[in-house]
């Protein structure tokens, strides 16, 4: 069933530009990828983001961040991505470090060597775990049971391998 708002890329940026935790507003918008609106991927990631007049550094960040988010996605899950994500725009001129030691220089080494490519073409450097989501978790663990795997550590390490098939260690 289909909520009354569909919780779209364009939406949730929307939604940090008025003051939504950026974390909550992703969230709602990743409820809709991974779960009720599988199925309308394209139409999610399909609306622009609209600009503001009075833009910050805080905004602009998050645009770029919703960008990548988008190219990522539409990358990993084969959807055809929409020629505004490409827009130079959404690549920040300095580098955002997404983590709460980005003044440690090992963090900052680790983080430039796992970042997703679309989060550093847009000098975003972060963690390269952003997108699992507990939908596919739960689709392995009852592939593995569908399998005849009972044992719960087994349906773990099969879900866990699964995991990293697709996102990576």
């Amino acid at each position: 069933m289909m909520p009354g708002t569909i919780e779209t890329m364009a939406w949730a940026y929307q939604q940090i530009c008025t003051g939504e935790d950026p974390w909550t507003a992703l969230g709602n918008f990743t409820n809709a990828w991974y779960g009720y609106a599988k199925g309308i991927r394209a139409t999610l990631v399909s609306e622009p983001l609209v600009r503001l007049e009075q833009e910050t550094t805080y905004t602009h960040r998050w645009a770029a961040f919703c960008a990548a988010s988008v190219d990522f996605l539409c990358d990993r899950y084969g959807v055809s991505c929409p020629d505004w994500v490409y827009d130079p725009y959404y690549i920040l001129e300095t580098p955002w470090w997404r983590t709460r030691q980005a003044h440690n220089p090992s963090m900052r080494e680790h983080l430039l060597k796992i970042t997703p490519p679309p989060f550093s073409r847009r000098n975003i450097c972060c963690n390269n775990r952003l997108f699992q989501n507990k939908y596919e978790i739960y689709e392995w663990t009852q592939e593995a049971r569908a399998k005849g795997i009972t044992n719960p550590h087994e349906v773990w390490d099969y879900a866990r391998q699964k995991e990293i098939s697709v996102h990576g260690a």
